[in-house]
């Protein structure tokens, strides 16, 4: 029951526009850095994790990374490992260079940064406006944590966090993400 609200609440969220995004001609400028606090676990399922930036309506407008294994086909013989990227990103269409862009190593323990150019993943600048980044880790067998924030590309600088929205009560391995936020940096 707790997996079926956690996915219906994140369907939900996705599909809410806080503020559109700008249709103008207005590009923004600058960069937003996205901090996780990563911990590698020991166990099935765990340490996959994407970090992503979406747009108003929900659809992925950048993919900044994805572990490896669930980029190269993990989410074929492990479904539960991110799968709301998966499902949103047409990974299983993706060409092997496409894929190469993005994904990476599971990587060490610590504060780890992944940097939006603000840019689409066809190398096009993006409008100003709200966009939201989301970072989505499966942290044992089926069990995922979720991270999902609005930010205001185009304006001034800020720091926003995002709250871990969890799809279990399961706490093993809980500790894979413990802290999220993201610095948009205005260019000159």
């Amino acid at each position: 029951m707790k997996k079926t609200m956690f996915l219906l609440a994140c369907i939900l969220l996705a599909g809410i526009p806080a503020v559109s995004a700008s249709t103008g001609d207005s590009t923004a400028a600058g960069e937003l850095v996205i901090s996780v606090a990563y911990e590698r676990q020991d166990g099935p399922g765990s340490n996959q994790y994407a970090v992503y930036i979406e747009n108003s309506s929900g659809e992925i407008v950048r993919t900044l990374y994805v572990t490896k294994f669930t980029a190269d086909g993990g989410y074929v013989r492990r479904p539960a490992c991110t799968p709301l990227w998966v499902n949103k990103s047409g990974v299983a269409a993706m060409t092997e260079g496409q894929i190469d862009a993005f994904s990476g190593s599971t990587p060490q323990s610590g504060l780890l940064q992944y940097l939006w150019d603000l840019k689409d993943d066809e190398g096009s600048p993006v409008a100003a406006g709200t966009y939201y980044f989301v970072v989505e880790g499966t942290y044992w067998s089926e069990n995922q944590v979720l991270f999902r924030s609005a930010v205001t590309v185009g304006g001034g600088a800020v720091r926003i966090p995002a709250s871990a929205e969890f799809n279990s009560d399961e706490s093993k391995n809980r500790g894979m993400i413990t802290e999220v936020y993201a610095e948009y940096r205005p260019g000159n």
